[in-house]
């Protein structure tokens, strides 16, 4: 209920026998913040990963049957599912951040959609949203600073338009391709993109 797994190298071959499928995925970007295991607060990730999406407009896991109260993937789950013992954290703990996969590692060197993906790393880096989290909270956000953010929504999302437009991507595959929108990464921080006549707006 609190969220799917990170994925780690081996479960590769569940991508390439097909049990496991990009958009089951969704990327959490570098720089993002995460809750890292027995952490109280979120803290910006090192390294991009993979991890199961969520469902419902929350991270509960996408695998998660509800009725049966059980996994519908369970006999081809995860690394991280098949160490889980909610009596002995320590083999989970183990790999934690250890040998994460990455879409880089899921997708053919000779499909059109790598390239956009590494101009979108370039172009629409995440923000140092730490930083911007400590500003927000000591009411020091600059307007300079806010009116570069509004821009960064802005190319984010026009990229986004564009490449989903052109080849015909889901939000799943977008998803996993892109990771989240910047919008939705600032949501949590207390601001919220407006579209307005004159543009992307973040309010508070």
């Amino acid at each position: 209920r609190q969220g799917g797994p990170a994925l780690h190298g081996p479960d590769i071959e569940l991508l390439r026998s097909g049990r496991l499928h990009p958009e089951d995925l969704i990327t959490v970007r570098r720089g993002e913040l995460a809750f890292q295991p027995l952490a109280a607060s979120p803290e910006p990730v090192a390294h991009e990963f993979l991890k199961l999406t969520g469902r419902d407009g929350s991270w509960q896991c996408v695998f998660y049957d509800k009725k049966t109260k059980g996994c519908r993937q369970y006999e081809q789950r995860p690394l991280a599912c098949g160490l889980l013992d909610c009596t002995d954290t320590g083999p989970l703990l183990d790999i934690a951040g250890q040998d994460l996969l990455t879409r880089f590692a899921c997708i053919a060197a000779d499909d059109p959609l790598l390239p956009l993906i590494r101009e979108h790393e370039q172009r629409c880096p995440c923000p140092d949203l730490h930083a911007l989290a400590g500003d927000l909270a000591q009411d020091t956000l600059d307007p300079a600073r806010l009116a570069e953010l509004e821009a960064a929504v802005a190319l984010d999302l026009a990229f986004r338009s564009r490449v989903a437009a052109e080849l015909r991507l889901s939000v799943a595959q977008e998803m996993f391709s892109f990771g989240r929108p910047l919008f939705q990464l600032l949501l949590p921080l207390g601001l919220q993109a407006v579209n307005t006549p004159e543009g992307i707006r973040l309010h508070r």
